[in-house]
């Protein structure tokens, strides 16, 4: 079952090209690592697969009944009574 499907996406802030026209495919069963340096849009990335961010270009299709969510590096919780 085809989870995320990506076609040509990009994404840019002013004159730093984090991704140019990646296309990627996520099935169901598949296991998937993100791996660069600091500062290469790896959590941009995640953040625009997600619905977080747009993109600049291309497009993200989902399969049916799919919930993505998305925990950032930093997570706000609330804090809750004792």
């Amino acid at each position: 079952m085809n989870i995320l499907s990506a076609e040509k996406i990009s994404k840019s802030y002013s004159e730093k090209i984090l991704f140019k026209e990646i296309s990627l495919g996520i099935n169901e069963e598949d296991k998937i690592g993100l791996i660069g340096v600091n500062g290469a849009g790896k959590s941009t990335l995640l953040k625009v697969l997600a619905g977080l961010e747009t993109s600049d270009t291309g497009r993200i299709l989902y399969g049916n009944s799919i919930n993505i969510e998305y925990l950032p590096q930093n997570p706000h919780f609330e804090e809750r009574d004792k």
